[in-house]
């Protein structure tokens, strides 16, 4: 590769990594599995036994974790990791448009790299984005008929995410059923490394690793904030739903490789699109299920849109990451809204829009507020005698940071392990809202009639 040709991949690179590296220390993330994987790794470090974070396995990365963590383990180096595998995953989006001739592929790439749930999950310890490098790795594979390659690059994301290997089925459409030699490479090499990387859950667990949490239903208007605003900002949806409006022709400005012969390129995207609201609607929590499919609508909507337009959407996730950020304000896990915002209430909660802050920000205030409710926490901890806590969605950070403890941290509780906790004369404690949360999830009441909160509002 010339020399003119590598500057465009260092800027890319240089940019997306630099912008990054302030928001890396404010604790490990904001998300229970954030704390679960950086709690885990230091289980398997300390016990040189593995174990899920959560089912069905992300083994990949909780050894990668694992192994760092005698190491360093601190949050900027463990947050460090997502940054450079998603500055690495933006570099892949603007190799691949430059693959297919996209025009303003710079632009767009970049572009691409500030779309919001992107960037946040670009500065925590959490594995979407390098199952998404690997994805994005076999993509360019495909485009350039490297076959073995494409398979063991879908192999090592799913590794990292199982749900990944859902990808071979648009990429077998997109090269059709006749190259039956192309299809048998990758479809081998991805069957034997996903094997290979899940040997650690299957040894340990055997078949029933293949299994995942299963929460109540968060209802719908959360659902439709996760799938919208959640993932693009506000700005960006805006923007996008003014392009499909105004869209009038379906015809896809790009240099689409000759050797893939099956399905158009805008079906396999429809196929991409189904597989990761299949994912989500499991578990529809997470406007980071759809990470996966980004990717593919973001050069989709390059190869529609008219010439000059990569610096409009540039400007715009920009924008969508700094402004306009929607949150609902809750002095313990929520944001702290700033001074000039607009409330309303939905789905029994009270919601903010603050046109000053932005998704970025908004995030970072929950981190530290949710971390600060940890150690609030703790210091009501140290009054008090050995007790049974329900933590609930604080559970890992209060483990991780505590330590040892002679008090007994549960997650949620079960009707029998509370009253064993009684007979054994625990105090019955648990943090803010978590009675509420164990009872919808163990369908019954006994926190609130025999327990207490650990300190009150």
């Amino acid at each position: 590769m010339k020399v003119l040709d590598r500057f465009p991949l260092l800027a890319i690179f240089s940019i997306s990594l630099l912008l990054r590296l302030a928001f890396l220390g404010e604790g490990y993330g904001k998300e229970f599995d954030a704390w679960s994987n950086a709690l885990n790794a230091k289980t398997i470090a300390e016990t040189r036994v593995y174990e899920v974070s959560r089912l069905p396995g992300h083994p990949l990365y909780e050894l990668s974790l694992a192994a760092l963590w005698p190491i360093n383990h601190s949050y900027f180096f463990f947050n460090l990791l997502s940054a450079l595998i998603s500055a690495g995953a933006v570099v892949l989006v603007f190799s691949i448009a430059r693959e297919l001739k996209l025009k303003q592929a710079f632009y767009w790439s970049l572009a691409f790299g500030f779309i919001p749930v992107f960037f946040i999950a670009s500065t925590y310890t959490i594995d979407y984005n390098f199952a998404l490098f690997f994805i994005l790795a076999a993509f360019l594979a495909l485009l350039r008929k490297q076959y073995w390659w494409l398979g063991i690059a879908l192999g090592l994301a799913t590794g990292f995410r199982i749900s990944s290997i859902g990808f071979l089925l648009p990429f077998t459409l997109w090269l059709g059923f006749k190259d039956v030699r192309s299809l048998f490479k990758m479809c081998l090499a991805a069957g034997l490394v996903s094997i290979m990387v899940f040997l650690p859950p299957l040894i340990t667990y055997g078949i029933s690793f293949l299994d995942f949490h299963k929460p109540p239903f968060p209802g719908w208007a959360n659902v439709l904030y996760k799938i919208s605003i959640g993932i693009w900002g506000l700005p960006l949806l805006i923007l996008l739903g003014w392009r499909i409006f105004r869209l009038r022709s379906l015809k896809l400005n790009f240099a689409w490789p000759e050797h893939l012969r099956g399905f158009s390129f805008h079906f396999g995207v429809v196929v991409i699109l189904i597989l990761q609201a299949v994912v989500f609607m499991r578990l529809p929590f997470k406007s980071e299920f759809f990470l996966a499919a980004l990717p593919f609508i973001w050069l989709q909507l390059a190869a529609l849109s008219q010439d000059g337009q990569g610096k409009i959407f540039l400007y715009t996730t920009l924008a969508s990451l700094l402004f306009f950020g929607l949150d609902y304000d809750n002095v313990y896990r929520g944001a702290s809204p700033g001074n000039a915002v607009l409330r309303f209430e939905a789905n029994g909660k009270s919601i903010f829009l603050s046109p000053l802050q932005g998704p970025l920000s908004l995030d970072q205030s929950k981190r530290r507020n949710k971390s600060y409710t940890v150690e609030l926490s703790m210091l009501a901890l140290q009054e008090r005698e050995p007790s049974w806590l329900i933590a609930g969605w604080y559970w890992p950070e209060l483990v991780l940071k505590m330590g040892d403890s002679e008090h007994l941290i549960d997650h949620y509780s079960t009707k029998e392990e509370i009253l064993e906790a009684q007979e054994a004369n625990y105090p019955i404690l648990y943090l803010p809202e978590i009675n509420e949360q164990n009872q919808i999830i163990h369908q019954h009441s006994l926190a609130d009639s025999l327990g207490q909160p650990l300190f009150s509002p």
